[in-house]
């Protein structure tokens, strides 16, 4: 009877094992988990230079897949980031961050198959932009607050923006009244040394406030 016992009960385990298998994997399938993953700062704060912005594109596409299930995508973010952030601060301004990124992404026409965009995103690549004035061009991942000026921020996801191409390279280091808004914002989450924010001060009134 022992041994009946012991075999059903090693059934049970070996069946149990690979149910919860299956919900794990099903959960990592699953935006919330994905952008929590890509977007975690512990791991962000481990990557190399410009790290992140890969992630930054990976994030969108999760976004659009929410987005094509008719989900909320600020509920999905909040769900995602609330596992990985304890910083209040630092979350809500990654989290608006993530959004405004989607909502360029969308005005810039790269949530769409043509040049493989959505496939690329998915892999973090650069897509290309399909609507307006820049179209044929890549995107890039801007640093709002310039990199040369706060490195700390290289791969902080509230501080990063796609772009243009073309436009990226124009705008350079350039700051202006924005970017000293943001460096204060991310100052005012922990973020930012206060030397670095002196510093972001500083050079907006030796190159003028003057968007490119």
């Amino acid at each position: 009877m022992r041994l009946k016992v012991g075999k059903k009960s090693k059934v049970f385990l070996s069946m149990l094992a690979a149910v919860l298998a299956l919900a794990w994997w099903l959960v990592r399938e699953t935006p919330e988990f994905a952008i929590a993953d890509l977007a975690n700062p512990a791991e962000l704060r481990t990557l190399g230079e410009r790290g992140a912005n890969s992630r930054l594109n990976q994030i969108v596409f999760w976004l659009y897949e929410a987005e094509q299930e008719s989900r909320n995508l600020t509920n999905v973010l909040a769900t995602a980031l609330w596992t990985v952030y304890r910083n209040e601060t630092q979350r809500d301004l990654v989290q608006a961050g993530l959004l405004r990124n989607f909502t360029i992404a969308r005005q810039l026409g790269l949530l769409t198959n043509a040049h493989q965009n959505v496939e690329q995103l998915q892999r973090g690549r650069s897509a290309t932009i399909t609507i307006g004035p820049y179209a044929g061009e890549k995107t890039e991942v801007d640093h709002i607050v310039p990199r040369s000026l706060a490195p700390e921020l290289d791969n902080e996801l509230a501080n990063l923006e796609l772009m243009p191409a073309s436009l990226n390279r124009k705008k350079s280091d350039r700051v202006t009244s924005r970017q000293v808004a943001h460096a204060e914002k991310i100052s005012a989450a922990g973020l930012l040394m206060p030397e670095t924010l002196e510093r972001v001060r500083a050079q907006v009134s030796s190159v003028g406030d003057r968007e490119p």
